[in-house]
């Protein structure tokens, strides 16, 4: 009998046939396994298969009896998004970064030093063995590939994807990019299809924003449309804005200026309001000035209140509608005045409650009218509480006069310009003192002087 022994070229199955038997010849376990031992072969030896072959012998065909443990591969790294709210896990792996399931339509805001996702290295894998034992190596994972774009950073450790500015995180999954971006752009209406707008950076809406949406932005802030009794905040930019109906409830601020070319009864808050064609029945704050520059420029019926300048071509209406004028005063530091004037009265009524409180107690004590512990700690916190009283009075007083002083120097630095027409119906405050004309009055400019407004003649164009 013939024994013969064949391993396949990657040494992962191992083969043994058996030809030439006599007559009467017996094939047993240990003539196999011999044969085994001399060719080497080790690993994972299915001694059942030999069995059978033993029982039932079939000459000229291989017959598998080893077979080794083939390597597992490492897992490839991936990229696992820390900020979304979703309860599934979102994750790119290898060179095919996999975005299928990030909600690449929502938006979604980080902070500055936020973590955005973690990086995870690929594993290495578990080496096989062939069927003489020997190892065989696995295959490494893919690394992650992942492009950073602006506004992000590898943490120190480099496990981490950070955001270095505050934004909205936008993902590429073509370019497998990652990145805050600064700037938002709707390109349509703010509406139940966006939602409310709440960016830390720069936004440009394309449409309209509809009555009871709100945009709010850090930065500038571009509306293309009409702002219809909604509400627009740029905390620490300008606003640039086509027009405004307000329906009395809309509300536009800005910490700086305000561009728009028409507005009807909304509220402005802003450092200067530009505007090109109509004011109409607005209420309007602002810190400097209110300038109309189109050649029609016209603000009729509302409240305006500036602190240097009111200036447009017309200044109310022929029809003598009523609008309210008023320059010479910051309105947040008048604002703030009366607050601190309402503060000194309730402090000044409190400290004389509080004088007494401890003058009753000098008495007791002077008397020699032994006091309980409780009405002992109760003279002690009446007498703490009034000297920290007198310090917040005395800091509030010192306020008063620093806004006192401000405002009384602001009326004469203050006018107000109607490049061609003041119409009746205007009522015209500077400081304590107050104007109304009782006919139109062309190309005029109104100014403070010994405590009353002068009308004079605008020479401008």
């Amino acid at each position: 009998m013939d024994i013969s022994i064949t391993v396949s070229p990657d040494k992962m199955e191992a083969y043994i046939k058996i030809s030439n038997i006599l007559p009467g010849e017996e094939i047993t376990l240990e003539k196999l396994m011999e044969a085994i031992r001399e060719a080497k072969i080790v690993h994972n030896i299915e001694v059942s298969a030999l069995k059978q072959l033993c029982e039932n012998p079939v000459e000229g065909v291989p017959v598998l009896f080893a077979k080794g443990d083939e390597p597992k591969n490492g897992e490839d790294g991936r990229v696992v998004f820390e900020v979304l709210q979703q309860k599934s896990s979102f994750t790119t792996s290898g060179n095919r970064v996999d975005f299928r399931e990030f909600p690449v339509q929502k938006r979604i805001i980080v902070k500055k030093g936020q973590k955005i996702a973690t990086i995870y290295p690929p594993t290495e894998g578990v080496p096989g063995r062939n069927v003489y034992a020997e190892p065989v190596p696995a295959n490494p994972g893919n690394e992650a590939k992942v492009s950073l774009g602006k506004n992000v950073a590898l943490s120190d450790d480099g496990m981490h994807i950070v955001a270095t500015s505050d934004g909205i995180l936008k993902v590429d999954p073509e370019k497998n990019l990652i990145e805050v971006s600064e700037y938002l752009e709707i390109e349509g209406n703010v509406d139940y299809a966006t939602g409310n707008i709440e960016f830390p950076g720069v936004v440009l809406v394309k449409g309209d924003v509809k009555p009871g949406f709100i945009v709010r932005a850090k930065g500038d802030i571009e509306i293309q449309g009409i702002a219809e009794a909604s509400t627009v905040i740029s905390l620490e930019g300008s606003i640039k804005i086509t027009g405004a109906k307000g329906k009395d409830k809309g509300l536009i601020k800005a910490k700086k200026d305000v561009r728009i070319k028409y507005a009807e009864s909304v509220t402005i808050e802003c450092e200067n309001l530009y505007f090109e064609s109509n004011l109409l029945n607005c209420t309007v704050r602002v810190t400097n000035s209110i300038i109309g520059q189109g050649r029609n420029s016209a603000i009729i019926g509302g409240e305006y209140i500036a602190t240097f300048r009111i200036e447009a071509n017309e200044l109310g209406s022929d029809f003598g509608v009523n609008t309210y004028l008023e320059v010479g005063v910051n309105p947040y530091l008048r604002e703030e005045l009366k607050l601190i004037n309402t503060q000194i009265e309730i402090d000044r009524t409190s400290l004389q409650k509080l004088i007494n409180i401890v003058k009753q107690y000098k008495e007791l004590k002077e008397k020699g009218v032994k006091l309980t512990p409780d009405k002992e700690e109760q003279f002690s916190k009446a007498t703490r509480t009034l000297i920290n009283l007198r310090e917040q009075l005395e800091k509030n007083l010192q306020r008063k006069q620093e806004l006192e002083r401000k405002i009384n120097e602001m009326k004469y630095q203050c006018e107000i310009i109607a490049r061609k027409t003041l119409y009746p119906g205007v009522e015209v405050h500077m400081h304590d003192a107050k104007y109304m004309a009782e006919v139109p009055l062309p190309k005029v400019v109104l100014r403070y002087e010994d405590g009353k407004i002068v009308a004079g003649g605008y020479s401008g164009t």
